[in-house]
């Protein structure tokens, strides 16, 4: 592994406090800001071998920015696979989830998925997705995510990703009370062959046994379909920096109800009342001021913080999008 000096940063005054005593230590990349919102753009300066970096400063630099961007080194699904591996040895499937993920032949352990969602209809879907953490309308939720773009959209199809930190200081004192206050509930009713699917088994018994194990209410209905709870805070604290951050599931969710008239996905608070109006709209509107954008090409990578990070896409309409994608449930960094 190179020592990896000349490190040039320009960087954010925030950013530049927060690390500013392992950047010291330099390395053969450039960093700079991935914008004026957020976030940390890594490119090549004189090895654009991934395998080669400094891993000890990529993690200082996931913790103190929440998302950093890797472009120019090229990668494939292998080189992906070994990057990540470098940085954890936990990673996990997507059992439990809202979405359905094809898992291909990109990993020894099954753990790199496809993002591309065709599920029911034979074709990818392109349409945005609102700001989101992952899986957090369950228990069994990733501390940290990795993207890899394997083709990116010939117009849009952007990622996009919002510091949960700014978000919830960028929110009325009103709102920031009551996301305090009270707990979302999520609730998702799943048909019969849908559950199967989605939970990646037809014994049911290992269902009860997942639920339980991670606080879900579960039931079972006379049509065989089955229907969850799941309670958490809407504003968790991050995984480093141990503050209030609105990293959640709320707007994907009620996103799901209002947009796309899905009636068997709801948010609601913890005693069953709706979130008002006025706050969604609050929500929305400060957390897309605070949005950037990954500009994609063919051999990015990209790490997000998901105890802390909200992310989404920008619509395209060029279905040969595809975008991998590998959860770790946890770091020890």
């Amino acid at each position: 592994m190179l020592l990896l000096q000349n490190y040039k940063v320009y960087s954010r005054e925030t950013i530049k406090v927060s690390s500013q005593n392992v950047l010291q230590q330099a390395s053969d990349v450039n960093a700079e800001p991935l914008c004026e919102l957020t976030g940390i753009l890594i490119t090549p300066s004189t090895t654009d071998n991934i395998l080669e970096l400094n891993i000890r400063i990529i993690k200082e630099h996931v913790r103190t920015s929440g998302a950093v961007v890797f472009k120019g080194f090229n990668l494939d699904a292998a080189l992906f696979e070994q990057f990540s591996n470098s940085l954890s040895n936990d990673f996990m499937n997507n059992m439990g989830s809202g979405s359905w993920r094809k898992t291909q032949n990109y990993s020894s352990d099954g753990t790199i998925q496809n993002v591309t969602y065709t599920y029911g209809i034979g074709h990818q879907r392109t349409f945005p997705l609102p700001l989101h953490a992952d899986r957090a309308y369950v228990k069994s939720r990733p501390e940290v995510m990795f993207f890899m773009c394997e083709r990116p959209a010939a117009e849009g199809g952007r990622t996009t990703v919002c510091d949960g930190i700014d978000a919830y200081k960028g929110f009325s004192k009103s709102t920031r009370e009551l996301l305090d206050r009270k707990r979302l509930k999520y609730i998702r009713h799943y048909q019969d062959g849908e559950w199967q699917t989605l939970y990646q088994t037809h014994d049911f018994s290992l269902i009860e046994k997942y639920c339980a194990d991670y606080d879900m209410l579960l039931d079972r209905l006379r049509d065989n379909s089955i229907r969850t709870e799941y309670v958490h805070t809407g504003v968790p604290l991050t995984k480093w920096q141990q503050t209030k951050s609105f990293c959640n599931s709320m707007q994907i969710g009620l996103w799901q109800e209002y947009v796309m008239g899905r009636k068997t996905t709801f948010v609601r608070f913890e005693d069953d009342s709706e979130i008002p109006e006025d706050v969604r709209q609050e929500i929305d509107e400060v957390t897309e001021k605070l949005t950037a954008e990954i500009p994609w090409e063919a051999g990015d990578i990209a790490i997000v913080d998901n105890t802390r990070m909200l992310h989404g896409r920008r619509s395209f309409t060029d279905e040969n999008r595809s975008i991998l994608v590998r959860m770790c449930r946890s770091v020890e960094w």
